[in-house]
């Protein structure tokens, strides 16, 4: 019988020694460039059939962020897992955006998103609660910087499709600005009543 390939370690393709490298293309500062933190999510065998036969490849999935509400996701593929993680990596990097948090450290309201036929469900919670999610979620949560969150996915579970489903869901978010905006409330007015479970509070101007 065929031997099967061994597992890939993704511990050891991530802290390798890959040649990552800070450049203006990346469009961070060099002193944020140190502070990211990294997670290699995704490495597998890929093979791609042509006429002349298989070509065998590594693909990689990789998230970055700061911990203080930036994120972002790249994919990368190469003949060698740590290329395709640096690939991923300086992708990821490119594609940081800010997703807005609820005092730091959950997100404004619940979330339902699909993604093909994955079915993401969020929900915000109290301090100290926890990210109560599947691994994959908690590794992106780590990376943007939610600290209390409450999930359940429905449907694939494919850990591609998951990463995007939960990056689609965040920006669906509705701030407090965009509140205001459509009802003609003050900010303040929003947080306090929507947020607080308090009576309004007016300032006068």
């Amino acid at each position: 019988y065929p031997k099967q390939p061994a597992k890939i370690n993704l511990e050891e393709v991530s802290n390798a020694d890959d040649g990552m490298f800070w450049s203006e293309d990346l469009l961070i500062p060099f002193e944020q460039f140190g502070k990211l933190s990294k997670k290699t999510l995704v490495v597998k065998r890929t093979t791609q059939m042509t006429s002349k036969g298989k070509i065998p490849s590594m693909y990689a999935m990789v998230v970055v962020g700061n911990g203080m509400g930036s994120a972002g996701y790249g994919e990368g593929k190469s003949f060698e897992a740590s290329k395709a993680v640096v690939m991923a990596t300086r992708q990821a990097i490119k594609s940081m955006q800010h997703f807005p948090r609820y005092d730091d450290r959950t997100i404004y309201h619940g979330i339902e998103h699909k993604f093909k036929a994955t079915k993401l469900l969020l929900w915000a919670r109290r301090p100290g609660f926890g990210c109560r999610v599947s691994p994959v979620v908690h590794e992106i949560c780590e990376c943007i910087g939610i600290q209390d969150l409450a999930g359940k996915i429905h449907g694939s579970r494919n850990p591609m499709n998951v990463i995007k489903t939960v990056f689609g869901a965040l920006q669906t978010q509705r701030v407090p600005d965009d509140l205001a905006r459509a009802r003609g409330l003050r900010l303040l007015d929003v947080y306090h009543t929507y947020y607080g479970n308090i009576k309004p509070t007016y300032v006068r101007k």
